[in-house]
Protein backbone atom coordinates (compact mmCIF):
# COMPACT_ATOMS: atom_id res chain seq x y z
CA UNK A 1 0.00 0.00 0.00
CA UNK A 2 1.30 3.47 -0.26
CA UNK A 3 1.05 4.74 3.03
CA UNK A 4 2.81 1.54 4.47
CA UNK A 5 6.37 2.39 5.70
CA UNK A 6 8.90 -0.48 5.05
CA UNK A 7 10.95 -1.99 8.72
CA UNK A 8 14.54 -1.80 8.38
CA UNK A 9 15.99 -5.26 7.70
CA UNK A 10 17.90 -7.03 10.48
CA UNK A 11 20.99 -6.12 10.85
CA UNK A 12 24.06 -6.96 13.86
CA UNK A 13 24.26 -4.95 16.98
CA UNK A 14 27.55 -3.07 16.84
CA UNK A 15 28.02 -3.61 20.25
CA UNK A 16 27.26 -7.06 21.72
CA UNK A 17 27.39 -8.39 17.75
CA UNK A 18 23.51 -9.99 18.14
CA UNK A 19 21.40 -10.39 15.08
CA UNK A 20 18.30 -7.87 16.42
CA UNK A 21 15.03 -6.25 14.48
CA UNK A 22 15.95 -2.52 15.00
CA UNK A 23 13.08 0.22 15.35
CA UNK A 24 15.23 2.76 12.95
CA UNK A 25 17.10 3.27 10.04
CA UNK A 26 19.99 4.04 11.66
CA UNK A 27 19.67 2.05 14.88
CA UNK A 28 23.02 0.48 15.92
CA UNK A 29 22.44 -1.31 19.02
CA UNK A 30 20.14 -3.80 20.35
CA UNK A 31 19.40 -2.21 23.27
CA UNK A 32 20.12 0.79 24.91
CA UNK A 33 22.87 -1.36 27.67
CA UNK A 34 24.43 -1.84 24.00
CA UNK A 35 23.86 1.46 23.15
CA UNK A 36 26.17 2.90 25.97
CA UNK A 37 28.67 0.36 25.38
CA UNK A 38 28.89 1.54 21.85
CA UNK A 39 29.51 5.25 22.90
CA UNK A 40 32.25 3.86 24.95
CA UNK A 41 33.32 1.83 22.36
CA UNK A 42 33.78 4.43 19.72
CA UNK A 43 35.11 7.16 22.49
CA UNK A 44 38.23 4.73 22.79
CA UNK A 45 38.32 4.22 19.02
CA UNK A 46 38.67 7.99 19.22
CA UNK A 47 41.21 7.93 21.87
CA UNK A 48 43.16 5.80 20.44
CA UNK A 49 43.18 7.09 16.83
CA UNK A 50 44.28 10.42 18.28
CA UNK A 51 47.51 9.03 20.58
CA UNK A 52 48.76 7.71 17.70
CA UNK A 53 48.00 10.63 15.19
CA UNK A 54 49.96 12.18 18.38
CA UNK A 55 52.83 9.70 18.82
CA UNK A 56 53.23 10.45 14.71
CA UNK A 57 54.48 13.89 16.12
CA UNK A 58 56.61 12.57 18.44
CA UNK A 59 58.70 10.82 16.32
CA UNK A 60 62.40 11.78 15.01
CA UNK A 61 63.01 13.12 11.77
CA UNK A 62 65.05 10.02 11.23
CA UNK A 63 61.88 8.27 11.58
CA UNK A 64 60.12 10.09 8.64
CA UNK A 65 63.39 9.77 6.69
CA UNK A 66 63.51 6.11 6.90
CA UNK A 67 60.45 5.83 5.47
CA UNK A 68 60.20 8.28 2.90
CA UNK A 69 64.60 6.50 1.75
CA UNK A 70 62.95 3.07 1.46
CA UNK A 71 60.60 4.17 -0.99
CA UNK A 72 62.99 6.26 -3.05
CA UNK A 73 65.45 3.64 -2.87
CA UNK A 74 62.96 1.19 -4.39
CA UNK A 75 61.79 3.95 -7.48
CA UNK A 76 65.60 4.10 -8.21
CA UNK A 77 66.16 0.52 -8.63
CA UNK A 78 63.47 -0.23 -10.66
CA UNK A 79 63.88 3.01 -12.42
CA UNK A 80 67.13 1.93 -13.48
CA UNK A 81 66.24 -2.15 -13.39
CA UNK A 82 67.71 -2.60 -16.90
CA UNK A 83 70.70 -0.74 -16.38
CA UNK A 84 73.97 -2.02 -15.36
CA UNK A 85 75.98 -0.64 -11.84
CA UNK A 86 76.87 2.49 -12.27
CA UNK A 87 80.40 1.82 -11.36
CA UNK A 88 82.01 -1.41 -12.14
CA UNK A 89 79.36 -1.81 -15.01
CA UNK A 90 78.11 -5.56 -13.78
CA UNK A 91 74.73 -6.40 -14.81
CA UNK A 92 74.39 -10.09 -12.21
CA UNK A 93 75.06 -8.98 -9.27
CA UNK A 94 73.37 -10.80 -6.00
CA UNK A 95 71.87 -7.65 -4.64
CA UNK A 96 71.20 -4.10 -5.71
CA UNK A 97 70.62 -0.74 -3.97
CA UNK A 98 70.19 2.76 -4.60
CA UNK A 99 73.69 3.95 -3.99
CA UNK A 100 74.28 8.22 -4.00
CA UNK A 101 76.90 10.14 -5.97
CA UNK A 102 77.49 12.16 -2.88
CA UNK A 103 76.74 10.64 0.40
CA UNK A 104 73.80 11.22 2.25
CA UNK A 105 76.09 12.08 5.26
CA UNK A 106 78.31 14.64 3.49
CA UNK A 107 75.58 16.10 1.26
CA UNK A 108 72.01 15.23 3.18
CA UNK A 109 70.20 18.30 1.04
CA UNK A 110 70.54 15.56 -2.45
CA UNK A 111 69.50 12.48 -0.25
CA UNK A 112 66.46 12.67 -2.72
CA UNK A 113 67.69 14.01 -5.85
CA UNK A 114 67.50 11.18 -8.50
CA UNK A 115 70.37 12.68 -10.38
CA UNK A 116 72.59 12.10 -7.30
CA UNK A 117 71.50 8.63 -6.86
CA UNK A 118 71.53 5.55 -9.02
CA UNK A 119 71.36 1.75 -9.09
CA UNK A 120 74.60 -0.28 -7.52
CA UNK A 121 75.86 -3.18 -6.69
CA UNK A 122 75.19 -3.40 -2.90
CA UNK A 123 78.23 -5.94 -1.81
CA UNK A 124 81.05 -4.97 -4.27
CA UNK A 125 80.66 -1.29 -5.25
CA UNK A 126 78.33 -0.19 -2.28
CA UNK A 127 79.72 -1.89 0.70
CA UNK A 128 83.27 -3.35 0.21
CA UNK A 129 84.45 -0.03 -2.04
CA UNK A 130 82.50 2.57 0.30
CA UNK A 131 80.72 3.58 -3.50
CA UNK A 132 83.02 2.96 -5.85
CA UNK A 133 83.16 6.63 -5.84
CA UNK A 134 85.99 7.24 -8.56
CA UNK A 135 84.47 4.85 -10.79
CA UNK A 136 80.30 5.85 -10.17
CA UNK A 137 81.74 9.49 -10.94
CA UNK A 138 82.65 8.15 -14.91
CA UNK A 139 79.83 5.74 -15.19
CA UNK A 140 77.68 9.29 -14.42
CA UNK A 141 79.15 11.51 -16.90
CA UNK A 142 78.28 8.43 -19.16
CA UNK A 143 74.66 8.88 -18.00
CA UNK A 144 73.78 12.15 -17.38
CA UNK A 145 76.90 14.20 -18.49
CA UNK A 146 79.37 16.44 -16.92
CA UNK A 147 77.88 19.56 -16.42
CA UNK A 148 74.98 17.78 -14.39
CA UNK A 149 78.21 15.79 -12.75
CA UNK A 150 79.90 18.99 -11.37
CA UNK A 151 76.29 20.91 -10.92
CA UNK A 152 75.97 17.73 -8.47
CA UNK A 153 79.63 18.05 -6.88
CA UNK A 154 79.46 22.06 -6.75
CA UNK A 155 75.74 22.15 -4.94
CA UNK A 156 76.57 23.03 -1.33
CA UNK A 157 73.55 23.78 -0.07
CA UNK A 158 72.17 23.04 3.42
CA UNK A 159 68.64 21.97 3.73
CA UNK A 160 66.36 21.11 7.09
CA UNK A 161 63.65 18.94 6.28
CA UNK A 162 60.24 19.29 8.05
CA UNK A 163 58.06 15.98 8.82
CA UNK A 164 55.34 17.50 5.97
CA UNK A 165 58.12 17.57 3.57
CA UNK A 166 59.69 14.26 4.07
CA UNK A 167 55.96 12.71 4.46
CA UNK A 168 55.42 14.15 0.93
CA UNK A 169 58.30 12.65 -0.72
CA UNK A 170 57.66 9.37 0.38
CA UNK A 171 53.90 10.07 -1.00
CA UNK A 172 55.19 10.94 -4.42
CA UNK A 173 57.57 8.04 -4.51
CA UNK A 174 55.37 5.85 -3.82
CA UNK A 175 52.82 6.68 -6.60
CA UNK A 176 55.83 6.38 -8.62
CA UNK A 177 56.54 2.73 -7.39
CA UNK A 178 52.99 1.91 -7.79
CA UNK A 179 53.23 3.01 -11.32
CA UNK A 180 56.64 1.52 -12.62
CA UNK A 181 55.34 -1.93 -11.00
CA UNK A 182 52.03 -1.50 -12.94
CA UNK A 183 54.56 -0.80 -16.26
CA UNK A 184 56.79 -3.53 -15.94
CA UNK A 185 53.85 -6.37 -14.62
CA UNK A 186 51.89 -5.23 -18.43
CA UNK A 187 55.23 -5.20 -20.75
CA UNK A 188 55.15 -8.66 -22.37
Amino acid sequence: MAGEVKKPRPKKCKACQVRFQPDRPLQEACSPKCAIDLVRIKAEKKRKRQDRERLKDLQPLSHWHSKAQAVFNEYIRLRDKDEPCISCGTEDAPQWCAGHYRSRGAAGHLRYNEQNVHKQCNHHCNQKLSGNIENYRVGLIKKIGVKAVEALENNNATKKWTREEIEEIRKKYSKMVKQLKKNISEDP
